[in-house]
């Protein structure tokens, strides 16, 4: 009898932890499959965000192109008012508008990014390359854009400074109100600063500041081509 009830016992202790082993791997397959699941829906949603990334990263080509082609014709014809047969082809309009350019100003479009970095799935370790490349896209070099883009508006002031906001000769464009009485004389005027060693210093440093911003949309270009590359190649 007693046998019987021991052999019983056993098998009641065997049947419960049957039990208990087979809950525990039924909850373990659930959390898997919850995990798996969970970093399925993660996997896509970063497949979105990347896309939209991708098509900013297009746009920033296309301006980054845009920008140094502009910045280029501008060098040129900065470099055109050294030489005097080409000076005297430009109206003093043309000639006030070469001096005066302003600024490029080409920033990075990020929305996408920041959205991306908003919804926490940065931290897939199946997209760690690609995300540690974006980072230092939309992080380092979009600072080091944007301080040479400060730097750039505030030397554009002082050229403004120099050549619009003076007393020397009159400013005239093609929707002046104010019509200039002595055209010749206020050409003259202005061509003699040209020809200025300091209208010529000022001329000079524009350009090196041109050539300074194009080397920098150079590699932001070559940047943002090459993360298209790598978003095709790990994407597809």
């Amino acid at each position: 009898m007693k046998n019987s009830k021991k052999k019983s016992f056993k098998q009641y202790v065997l049947f419960s932890l049957g039990e208990l082993i087979l809950i525990i791997a039924g909850i373990l397959i659930a959390m898997n499959i919850n995990n798996w699941n969970e970093k399925r829906i993660s996997l896509k949603k970063a497949n979105v965000y990347i896309d939209k990334i991708r098509k900013d990263l297009a746009v920033d080509t296309s301006f980054f192109e845009y920008a140094i082609k502009r910045i280029d014709l501008k060098i040129d014809y900065k470099k055109s008012l050294f030489n005097q047969d080409s000076l005297t082809k430009f109206s003093t309009i043309q000639i006030q508008g070469i001096v005066a350019t302003g600024t490029n100003n080409i920033s990075i479009n990020n929305n996408a990014y920041k959205k991306m970095i908003e919804s926490g799935i940065v931290t897939l370790e199946e997209k760690k390359f690609l995300f540690e490349r974006l980072d230092a896209y939309y992080t380092i070099f979009s600072n080091y854009l944007n301080e040479f883009n400060r730097w750039e508006e505030k030397y554009a002031s002082r050229d403004s400074d120099f050549w619009v906001y003076q007393n020397r000769y009159e400013t005239t464009y093609f929707d002046s109100i104010q019509p200039i009485v002595n055209v010749e004389e206020n050409r003259k005027k202005l061509l003699n600063i040209v020809n200025s060693v300091e209208g010529r210093n000022y001329i000079n440093m524009s350009i090196v500041r041109e050539q300074q911003m194009k080397d920098i949309y150079t590699k932001g270009k070559k940047r943002a081509k090459r993360l298209i590359k790598q978003i095709d190649s790990l994407q597809n």
